[in-house]
């Protein structure tokens, strides 16, 4: 028969009981916290409500796996990753999210066996490989670190970018991962700018995003060109633009017209001349005087002062000027 433990050692043994202990299994212990004021434990309630009615849903098992883990509780997240992942087999995500759980509990052989299940599931899961590729460079494992890293470098680098990837700081093997790769990665960027491609434009109609439209409704219109500049797509003929009619230029009238000036009477109207021209407004050059002692000096052809005996005559009507004319002495 065991003896009882002493009375000062009962604390220390409760205490060592519980520490020891393995983890509870208690299910669903998120749910008396949950407060529907709080829109991340509104996402929770909404999540448990349509479970209710499709409790084999494996997206709604995950996503509830998720919101729960973002609170911390942590058992009842991993509990509904495996629901999902045992819902739905082909789907890597609940295997990555559980991943994810350990890793951040430091549980990286646990964690590693998560990330292996999902690319074992999806290839195609990129993150899920670099996520492995860390698991393996925290365990020591260098080279099968860098074979997973180098996996995860099919599509970009992004996922060595701190700002995308939290865990990409920690890492010590981004520049051995990025020489190993730099060749391929060089060769597929390449390609699709380096082809010679014989109907491009064809090809390209694939690449552009086109609004898709439910089944039975009208086709979506062809989207207005982009408004970048001037762009002309065609030149509009000359029959298509209305005639111009241009007005006649107007000429200065000759015609007496009546007017009545300010004060006069109306009955005794008073005709005008027609405006004088401009050459008629213009004074007439002033002769020039004679000199004391001698004859008046007349201007030459090349200008006043040359003293050449005669004078231009200007034309009429603003005509070129003439020939000089000789003034007799």
């Amino acid at each position: 028969m065991l003896a009882p433990f002493p009375k000062a050692l009962l604390p220390g043994a409760i205490a060592a009981s519980l520490l020891f202990a393995p983890a509870a299994s208690g299910k669903d212990v998120y749910k008396p916290f949950l407060d529907k004021a709080i829109p991340h434990h509104a996402a929770i309630l909404d999540t448990l409500e349509k479970l209710e009615k499709s409790p084999e849903d494996a997206q709604l098992h995950n996503d509830l796996g998720c919101l729960v883990a973002w609170d911390g509780f942590w058992r009842d997240a991993l509990r509904s990753f495996d629901e999902a992942s045992d819902l739905d087999p082909k789907d890597s995500r609940p295997w990555f999210n559980a991943g994810l759980v350990q890793a951040l509990r430091g549980e990286w052989g646990a964690a590693r066996s998560r990330f292996r299940k999902a690319v074992k599931v999806d290839p195609g899961n990129w993150s899920a490989w670099w996520m492995l590729g860390f698991a393996e460079e925290t365990l020591g494992h260098e080279n099968a670190a860098v074979e997973a890293y180098s996996r995860s470098l099919r599509v970009d680098t992004s996922l060595f970018d701190p700002r995308v990837n939290p865990f990409a700081v920690a890492t010590r093997l981004k520049s051995r991962v990025l020489l190993r790769t730099y060749e391929r990665r060089r060769v597929d960027a390449a390609l699709p700018f380096s082809n010679q491609v014989s109907d491009a434009s064809r090809l390209a109609s694939f690449f552009q995003a086109r609004p898709v439209s439910p089944k039975g409704a009208a086709p979506a219109p062809a989207p207005a060109p982009a408004r970048t500049g001037p762009v002309v797509t065609a030149v509009p003929s000359s029959t298509v633009l209305p005639d111009v009619v241009s007005e006649p230029a107007q000429t200065p009238s000759s015609r007496r017209r009546r007017a009545y000036p300010r004060g006069s009477d109306p009955a005794e109207p008073v005709e005008l001349k027609p405006e004088p021209s401009r050459q008629e407004r213009e004074p007439a050059a002033a002769e020039p005087k004679p000199e004391v002692g001698g004859a008046p000096r007349t201007p030459g052809p090349g200008g006043p002062g040359l003293g050449s005996g005669a004078r231009r005559v200007p034309g009429p009507g603003g005509a070129p000027p003439v020939e000089p004319v000789p003034v007799p002495e």
